[in-house]
């Protein structure tokens, strides 16, 4: 859902309505100090952005409403801003001339981090699983398909630009491998590329520090949790 500016009143009209079960009428619903003319013009902008949804005598909340009002900060009364939510995928194939494992990284063609090199990432879209996300940003991207997803790790990333942080991104890493398909070598924002691990480790582009294992070790792995927090570089 997109981002909704209210109105101060049209968030005190969503506040009264998320403390009650079944709705409230218009009468329960008056601010005080707010003429019932004007109250009805917020509540019908509430209708209007679906937030809400009037039921016989009653007023409730949407589902769409009931998520919004849950991002409400109670003391501020704005929208909380939370840490995006995405997949990292580590794609891996054996390259038969090389007798190695190749990854499939990206280089940005658009900002933040332009012109640098990385894995594929992608946000998680709203009531889909991880791997739905997986597997729909690896062919969104690259045009490939995976028939083995397994989630590897869970990524905290913070960043920061002296007072203020511009990047807080919860990822969840996972291996992908047994790929098919035709790769898509380059879109308006990204060219995809093949990488030996030695290859990449030379670059000096890269703009995370990533350790990469053989499939097999990844295998082997047991899912972990880190946290990084640290000062933002090409951002």
């Amino acid at each position: 859902m997109e981002t909704i500016k209210l109105h101060y009143f049209q968030k005190e009209l969503l506040k009264k309505l998320t403390l009650s079960a079944k709705g409230l009428r218009f009468n329960e619903l008056l601010i005080e100090g707010l003429e019932s003319e004007h109250m009805n013009y917020h509540l019908q902008k509430l209708i209007e952005f679906e937030l809400v949804q009037k039921q016989e005598q009653y007023y409730q909340l949407t589902d769409e409403g009931k998520d919004y009002s849950n991002q409400l900060d109670d003391n501020v009364d704005v929208v909380e801003k939370q840490p995006k939510t995405s997949v990292l995928l580590v794609v891996v194939r054996y390259n038969k001339e090389k007798k190695e494992e190749e990854y499939l990284v990206n280089k940005r063609l658009r900002q933040p981090y332009y012109g640098k090199v990385g894995l594929l990432t992608g946000k998680v879209r709203f009531g889909e699983s991880l791997e739905q996300a997986v597997k729909r940003e690896l062919y969104e991207e690259s045009g490939l398909s995976a028939g083995l997803v397994k989630l590897l790790s869970i990524y905290h990333k913070i960043r920061t630009k002296g007072v203020e942080t511009v990047q807080d991104v919860i990822f969840y890493r996972h291996l992908v491998t047994e790929i098919s398909g035709d790769l898509i070598t380059k879109t308006a924002f990204q060219e995809n590329f093949w990488a030996t691990a030695k290859e990449l480790q030379q670059r000096d582009d890269r703009y995370d520090t990533f350790q990469l294992k053989s499939t097999e070790a990844y295998l082997q792995d047991m899912l972990t949790y880190t946290e990084d927090i640290g000062v933002a570089k090409d951002f």
